[in-house]
Parts: structure tokens; sequence; C-alpha cells
């Protein structure tokens, strides 16, 4: 295995990208970038918008500052497979402890809504269509879920006490956002 002796890398480097790959890897163990990106589409990508690409950086990050530890398949495909050192657990362990502070909120329904005076008065219907209609989809995953109708590559394990507890946060949440946009459809 590859890597470079532990730095002195704290919270303050490290953003929430990497806290999501220290955190699959620790829950999943050892894994390629591309193990990365399907473990998140099947649990924090539902709740946690961004750029799955960061996936293929961030490893390599990680591993320059001692979190985690890499192993390059000596044949075939040559990929890299990372795996969470001491000091990478230690560091996810001390963001863990850490307040999370104001939660983010980024909705481009709601900015777009915020600026819909700028528009035609039909923008608002059309946006709130839209947006009901993504939402109820949305629902209607989560439900799947609940009923154990599983996405493909998702496990009942991967439903444990914090995945149960963020489904249903998410199924109140869509709900939330179904009435919004229903009332504004009027």
């Amino acid at each position: 295995m590859t890597g470079a002796s532990p730095s002195h890398a704290n919270d303050a480097n490290l953003g929430p990208s990497a806290f999501i790959v220290l955190g699959l890897l620790s829950q999943y163990g050892p894994g390629t970038s591309y193990d990365l990106k399907q473990w998140a589409d099947l649990s924090v990508g539902y709740f946690w918008t961004f750029a799955r690409s960061q996936l293929y950086a961030e490893p390599q990050r990680l591993t320059r500052l001692g979190l985690l530890e890499e192993r390059q398949e000596q044949s075939g495909r040559r990929r890299r497979v990372y795996q969470v050192t001491p000091a990478g657990r230690a560091a996810l362990q001390s963001w863990l402890g850490k307040p999370a502070g104001f939660p983010e909120l980024r909705d481009l329904g709601l900015l777009k809504l915020f600026f819909a005076e700028q528009g035609p008065p039909e923008n608002v219907r059309q946006l709130a269509a839209e947006q009901l209609a993504l939402h109820q989809a949305r629902l209607a995953a989560y439900e799947a879920i609940c009923q154990g109708d599983l996405p493909d590559g998702m496990t009942a394990e991967d439903l444990n006490a914090a995945g149960s507890h963020t489904l249903r946060m998410g199924l109140l949440y869509e709900r939330a956002n179904i009435a919004f946009w229903s009332e504004l459809l009027g």
C-alpha cells in the first residue's frame, strides 16, 4: 500500500466531499472511486448534492494527506483501491463529534421562485408543476424503499439505524415540498 506519511490534516482543510469519502470507505470497507460513486448514489446522494467527479479526485488528495492508503492492482484494469487509515478514522471521528451548524439549502426551484416576478406569470405555474412532479417521484422512491423495494445495488444492511433515520427525514421533506408546491399551484 502506498500513502504519504500522515500530515497535519485537520477539519479546516477537509470539506464535505472528504468526509463522504472517509465515511463511505469506513462504512463499506476498501473500494475504488467507482465503488464510492455507487455507494454514494445509493445513500448520501439522496440528500447531499455534489459533483460525483469529486469521488475520483478526493481519494487521491486524502491519500497524500495520509488519511487513506492506496493499493493499485498489478494487472487487469489496474484500479486503485482505497482504504481508510487510522488517521483517516480519527479525522472522521473528530468531524462527527463537532456541531453540524445550520443546514445548507440550495434549491434551484426556490431560487427561481424568488425571482419569478422577473418573468411571465405562467412561469410560476410551470415551475410549481415541475417541482411537484419531481418531489412526488422522489417520495414514491422513498416509499418503495420503506416497503422493501430496494434500488439495484442497495441491500437491507444499507438501511442501518442512521440510514432509516435519514430515510424518515427524506419522507417528511418530500411531503412538505409536495404540500408547498401543491398550494402554489392552487
